[in-house]
């Protein structure tokens, strides 16, 4: 099992998970001159009074899921690259692309329709990109002002739901 990775100094050495979720860094605990506390899964600082093994803090686990490695492989795939898991904008659900169709995704629960790629409400997929510069009459590699749409990784989706 790989070391857990510290919120404190963004490392892996010298973290330890101790039980449960629960991890200490012992170059930040140095640091700080106290015990060095956090949550393997959401990879924040644990919560002082939480005695428990398993992390206390809100929306652990939709944090950990956007962080997960886990990509979308399917070669056939609309959403090839993106990672696994998103969270509705709208809703915070989690959610994940079933493969077929536009990289676009209306969220079944509150309706949010976004791009599962970019994450923009309004995207110009490689399909859209290609008829708007047709449609204003340039050939595909000119008006860099429309940007092709691009895989993201959830940083930028914890960013806007504040996870």
């Amino acid at each position: 099992m790989n070391a857990p990775k510290c919120p404190g100094c963004h490392k892996s050495e010298g973290t330890k998970q101790v039980d449960g979720q629960r991890a200490v860094c012992r170059s930040c605990s140095e640091a700080k001159r106290r015990v060095f506390n956090f949550c393997c899964a959401c990879e924040r600082e644990w919560a002082r009074d939480a005695s428990i093994a398993n992390c206390s803090l809100p929306n652990c686990a939709l944090r950990a899921a956007l962080l997960s490695d886990k990509q979308i492989d399917d070669p056939r795939s609309s959403a090839k690259g993106c990672p696994y898991f998103r969270a509705c904008p709208g809703c915070k659900t989690l959610l994940t692309h079933n493969g077929v169709g536009c990289p676009k995704i209306n969220c079944p629960k509150c309706g949010t329709e976004f791009c599962f790629r970019c994450l923009n409400k309004l995207c110009f997929g490689i399909n859209d990109l290609t008829f708007l510069r047709l449609q204003r009459g340039l050939s595909l590699f000119q008006d860099n002002s429309i940007n092709p749409c691009r895989v993201v990784n959830n940083t930028q989706m914890l960013a806007v739901l504040g996870l």
